[in-house]
């Protein structure tokens, strides 16, 4: 028995293409994507997979907030570790919620030794495809035995091509707000600068170094400290007293920007035994850093503090109420 055919819709001419285009067109496609994302990052299962917007996103970097030439470039580079995935995630979404700095780009990228364990390999893995914004280093994972050398050491062998004009460091329980501290660094020297948090605040000055929590070199003394590879074993005290040690030693220590009070210790109120001192106390609208965040909470009050969930619009898919939340 035949079956009878169903009804065919009328065709029109622009609705016809011929299957001998179809590769034209394929190719085409792919060839005004590459010249959109003209990264070396981007691969063709990025591309044609689902996470090809936030994978080229990130790459290539924050974009300044106007259309002026970018005369700033900074690399932040967050010293983590592997398993650390929620603080990661966390980072990501602060800065991106934050305004865009004024003709300077900052891009932050997180820092590990090594990836070990098997679930790190996969997870981290994905991580990368989906946002392209980790450094894995060629070294054992540790705390305070060389992964600040390392990082400075290998920043000139990744990126020399394109020098950023400063270097930074920081740790995961940090935030940094992007566009302060373009600004900051705009007009500094950009030849042997060393610019964060100074401590002992009141020490002699032969004995003061910046806080590790985060401190940013001028591309110079990055080249020089990856040029000058027995530094990795001059070590004497933690990792970031070694750091200002190296830079006196080498007649790097030159000019010195200590950013008291605008970067700072976490404090608020409820924090019990807790003073205020010379490096901690509680926010300021000028703020550029703001160290130990620590856990959830301490995160959620500085961010709230600094405006970062203004983006917030009415809606009937939930309510949250922020006009009764805590402001440190």
């Amino acid at each position: 028995m035949k079956l009878p055919s169903s009804p065919r819709a009328p065709s029109s001419p622009h609705s016809r293409i011929s299957p001998f285009l179809l590769p034209s067109i394929l190719v085409a496609a792919v060839i005004c994507l590459l010249v959109a994302f003209p990264n070396n990052d981007l691969k063709l299962q990025e591309v044609f997979g689902g996470s090809s917007s936030s994978a080229c996103a990130s790459n290539a970097g924050p974009t300044p907030s106007d259309d002026t030439a970018v005369d700033l470039r900074v690399l932040i580079g967050v010293v983590t570790v592997p398993g650390a995935y929620e603080r990661r995630a966390l980072l990501r979404l602060a800065y991106s919620l934050q305004p865009r700095p004024v003709r300077a780009v900052v891009d932050v990228r997180f820092v590990f030794c090594d990836v070990a364990k098997e679930e790190d390999r996969i997870l981290v893995a994905l991580e990368v495809i989906a946002h392209g914004d980790i450094l894995v280093l060629n070294c054992t994972e540790n705390m305070n035995d060389g992964k600040t050398y390392d990082y400075f050491a290998a920043v000139p062998r990744l990126f020399g091509a394109a020098p950023y004009d400063y270097v930074g460091k920081t740790d995961d329980d940090t935030y940094y707000r992007l566009a302060a501290l373009a600004e900051s660094l705009r007009g500094k020297a950009r030849r042997d600068a060393y610019h964060g948090m100074v401590i002992p605040c009141h020490g002699p000055p032969e004995t003061q170094y910046m806080a590790g929590f985060g401190y940013i070199v001028s591309w110079d003394v990055a080249q020089w400290i990856s040029d000058t590879p027995e530094l990795r074993d001059d070590r004497v005290e933690v990792e970031d007293v070694d750091f200002g040690r190296w830079l006196r030693k080498g007649g790097r220590y030159k000019n010195v920007y200590a950013e008291q009070p605008r970067m700072y210790d976490y404090l608020d109120r409820e924090m019990q035994g807790a003073d205020a001192t010379c490096n901690r106390h509680e926010h300021t609208a000028d703020a550029v850093g703001v160290h130990k965040l620590k856990d959830r909470l301490k995160w959620a009050r500085t961010l709230h503090f600094f405006n970062a969930t203004q983006g917030l619009k009415p809606s009937k898919m939930y309510h949250l109420d922020l006009q009764n939340v805590y402001r440190v």
